[in-house]
C-alpha cells in the first residue's frame, strides 16, 4: 500500500515583499493601517471559492471559511486557515502577522518549517526586502482527490529542472496566484 498523495488542485499566491513585511513586523504600528494578512485579489476570488468548494456567492456575504490544513511532508502537524471577506470583492487569509497576539499563522509558513523571517523589530519593506528570498516566495494549498489541504511554500526561481509539463511549473509564473489542475 502506497502513502502517496494524489493531488487534485494547487491553490497559490504570489506572496510581496510588501506582504511579507506587514506579516513580520510588529503588529501594531504608528499612525495604525497596514494589514496583517494575505491578500486574495478579486482577481483570484471564483477560484479560490471553487478550490474552497464554496459556492460561488456574493463576497460581501460571505462567511468566514476555516479549513484545517496539513504542513506538507509533516502531515502530522496541522492547523486552521481562515478566509474572510474583505471589501472590493476581494478575500484574506486572516491573521497571518507572527507577531499579533491571537495569529493562526499556519505551522507550514513559519520559520520552523524554514519559512523566510525578518527580525521582529522589520520596520518597513525596503528593510524587510534583505530577507525575503531571492527569485520570489509562495504559498499553496494542495488539495488531494480525497478533500484533504496541505500548506506549503517555495522560495526562489523556478528550478531548471523543472519541466513545461510539470503542474508545478505554473507556480513560478509571474502571476499574483492561481490554481493549478495537477
Amino acid at each position: 500500500m502506497s502513502n502517496k498523495l494524489v493531488i487534485s488542485r494547487i491553490w497559490w499566491r504570489n506572496v510581496q515583499p510588501g506582504e511579507f513585511y506587514n506579516i513580520e513586523r510588529f503588529h501594531r504600528i504608528e499612525g495604525g493601517g497596514g494589514s496583517l494578512y494575505i491578500e486574495i485579489p478579486g482577481s483570484m476570488v471564483a477560484a479560490t471559492l471553487d478550490f474552497l468548494d464554496v459556492a460561488a456567492i456574493d463576497v460581501s456575504v460571505l462567511p468566514v471559511i476555516t479549513i484545517q490544513a496539513k504542513v506538507i511532508g509533516q502531515p502530522h502537524i496541522y492547523g486552521p486557515i481562515e478566509f474572510h471577506r474583505k471589501a472590493g470583492n476581494r478575500m484574506r487569509i486572516a491573521r497571518q502577522n507572527r507577531q499579533q497576539p491571537g495569529s493562526q499563522r499556519h505551522p507550514a509558513w513559519t520559520s520552523v518549517n524554514g519559512f523566510p523571517r525578518a527580525p521582529d523589530g522589520v520596520s518597513s519593506t525596503e528593510d524587510a526586502r534583505q530577507f525575503f528570498p531571492a527569485g520570489g516566495l509562495r504559498i499553496y494549498l494542495a488539495k488531494t482527490i480525497e478533500g484533504e489541504y496541505f500548506a506549503g511554500y517555495t522560495v526562489g526561481n523556478r528550478p531548471s529542472d523543472l519541466l513545461p509539463t510539470d503542474p508545478m511549473w505554473q507556480l513560478y509564473g509571474d502571476g499574483v496566484g492561481g490554481v493549478i489542475i495537477a
